[in-house]
């Protein structure tokens, strides 16, 4: 694999002009996306520039002609998109479309491909804190569109159960169907009626900025895991994984995972394999 710290002349393997690369979503102002992909350029040597675009939902259709007609090559793609432009794209890679979602997009030869990366942000974010998801019994709390790449990641990674815990029925079933090897069961349950599991990962908004002082589970529902995860990554240290410390669970932020699918992302992009312990480095970047 190469070590991308060792490879920092300026260079453009797509020729003489700047890579175009950027993030469509609906709300991108508190995106670190372009400081990450920026760093990367930097370590990388690599010409590019990484834009924001945000559109609106009658917008979606032409994300793809516009990235033929203004030469972009790749983009990443955030809520609430990633389910419609899997439908929209050429082609998908086949982890895209057992998760049913992507959040990468390539053009290349007037084809556009769709990736997703995000369960790969996943699998790297547990492994660089040494956390092995084999033989796990995992709790998701939270059924949105973030849930399917955590479940495809954890089952990938060959965990033992994946159980999904939420407060919308319909959305739950929908991952049932999708994954038919979950468990389902109401959040105000698990709330209730706790059982031992050894991760817990939030998917959910709850404790996300300004709401900073909420946590989707209470205090004595963490006691039964070891291990806490969060994918909110503003603040870092959300109030769920603040809770998890003080009863010495290890946690695992969701900064990591936005740094390790970003970098899955430029692996796609550019062609070339990209040594991950450097998103440590990133984050220590982005906490400056």
């Amino acid at each position: 694999m190469e070590n991308i710290q060792n490879n920092t002349s300026q260079k453009n393997i797509h020729g003489v002009h700047p890579i175009k690369l950027g993030l469509v979503g609906k709300s991108l102002s508190h995106s670190l996306s372009p400081r990450i992909h920026s760093y990367l350029f930097e370590k990388l040597g690599i010409l590019g520039t990484y834009v924001k675009y945000e559109v609106s939902e009658s917008e979606v259709s032409n994300i793809i002609p516009r990235m033929m007609r203004e030469n972009i090559l790749g983009l990443n793609v955030t809520i609430p998109y990633k389910e419609a432009l899997f439908h929209l794209v050429d082609e998908c890679d086949h982890h895209a479309k057992k998760i049913g979602a992507i959040n990468t997009i390539k053009i290349k030869d007037g084809i556009s491909y769709g990736y997703n990366t995000d369960y790969l942000g996943v699998i790297h974010m547990f492994r660089n804190v040494n956390v092995s998801l084999q033989g796990k019994d995992i709790v998701i709390l939270g059924s949105g569109g973030s849930t399917k790449a955590l479940i495809y990641a954890f089952h990938l990674e060959d965990a033992v159960s994946i159980t999904v815990a939420a407060r919308n029925p319909e959305s739950s079933q929908a991952l049932k169907q999708h994954f038919p090897f979950i468990e389902l069961r109401d959040l105000n349950e698990l709330i209730s009626k706790p059982f031992e599991g050894d991760i817990i990962i939030n998917t959910t908004p709850v404790g996300m900025f300004p709401k900073i002082d909420e946590s989707p589970v209470p205090e004595s529902t963490l006691t039964n895991f070891k291990v806490a995860g969060d994918i909110v990554y503003n603040p870092l240290m959300t109030k769920f994984l603040t809770l998890a410390k003080k009863q010495n669970l290890k946690v695992v932020t969701g900064l990591s995972m936005l740094i390790n699918q970003a970098i899955a992302a430029e692996e796609i992009w550019l062609d070339q394999k990209i040594d991950y312990e450097i998103s440590g480095e990133i984050e220590n970047f982005l906490q400056k």
